[in-house]
């Protein structure tokens, strides 16, 4: 019997400590926060879990947790929000965001959707 990480197809867990996968979640935050209606950009804090599948490209499932940023959205665009120029908002709300990406990268193609929000405690 097939373990499902020897599976063709199957789900494989991932780093969370891999490079690329933070970047991904980073750039499912500018995603996220052009959707949002809050007043404060949010930002990745930590990726929880990760893991990734073959599909026609590839496909993650990210878990996020996320934090309010100090950066207005009025004053800072979505794709200026970096770790360099956007810290935590101290006492700022903080959630755990399911996402799921979308890669395929012969065609330049990325997609993210919010496959849950939690709360985090």
């Amino acid at each position: 019997m097939a373990s499902a990480e020897g599976m063709v197809g199957g789900w494989r867990e991932q780093s969370v400590d891999d490079k690329d996968l933070k970047e991904l979640s980073w750039r499912a935050m500018k995603g996220i926060n052009e959707q949002s209606n809050d007043m404060y950009h949010l930002m990745p804090i930590k990726l929880l879990a990760a893991k990734s599948q073959v599909v026609a490209g590839m496909q993650y499932e990210l878990e996020i947790l996320v934090g309010q940023s100090q950066c207005r959205k009025n004053e800072l665009s979505s794709e200026d929000v970096n770790a360099e120029n956007c810290q935590e908002k101290k006492g700022g709300r903080r959630q755990i965001y399911v996402v799921i990406v979308w890669q395929k990268p012969w065609e330049n193609f990325e997609q993210f959707t919010i496959k849950a929000i939690k709360e985090a405690s």
